[in-house]
């Protein structure tokens, strides 16, 4: 659910201002868009968990049963790289906006065909980010407001 409201509208809007449609309309570089947008609009940008061994983290010691607050997009570099279809994260990287593990997202494999299946119908239209207004309300990253026009191939402003 958190895809669907706060992450597909994000990654149209991220598609839109970056000039990603060519790499969208591509039937063979959709997949990698689709995973480096999910990367830097990260569906749920922080994670609640409980550690489940002893460990240290980046120098700091954790405990089991320790709560941790992760930061998805710290983890996956989205604060500092943008989405790039021809030089993408790893895999592995990528997948870390849904976790990893026993507690991995269970519906991330339709996260992605939701945003592949909305990019490609968009594509053709290469629509612009007309109108954005944040949802400052709301508990994930979304928009309370958010237009896209068509600009593209198949007629202006339609």
């Amino acid at each position: 659910m958190s895809t669907t409201v706060a992450a597909l509208p994000r990654a149209v809007a991220r598609c839109a201002d970056a000039g990603l449609w060519d790499a969208a309309a591509d039937d063979a570089l959709r997949p990698v868009l689709v995973a480096e947008l999910l990367r830097v609009t990260a569906p749920s940008p922080v994670l609640p968990r409980v550690a489940a061994a002893d460990a240290t983290v980046a120098g700091c010691p954790v405990r089991a049963g320790d709560r941790l607050v992760l930061v998805a997009r710290h983890a996956v570099g989205a604060h500092r790289d943008e989405p790039d279809p021809y030089r993408p994260a790893p895999p592995g990287v990528a997948q870390l906006v849904f976790g990893a593990g026993p507690h991995a997202c269970p519906g991330a494999r339709l996260a992605r065909a939701q945003l592949d299946d909305l990019l490609a119908a968009l594509a053709p239209h290469r629509p612009r980010v007309a109108a954005a207004r944040v949802d400052r309300r709301a508990a994930l990253p979304g928009w309370r407001l958010l237009t896209v026009r068509a600009d593209g191939a198949r007629g202006e402003g339609r």
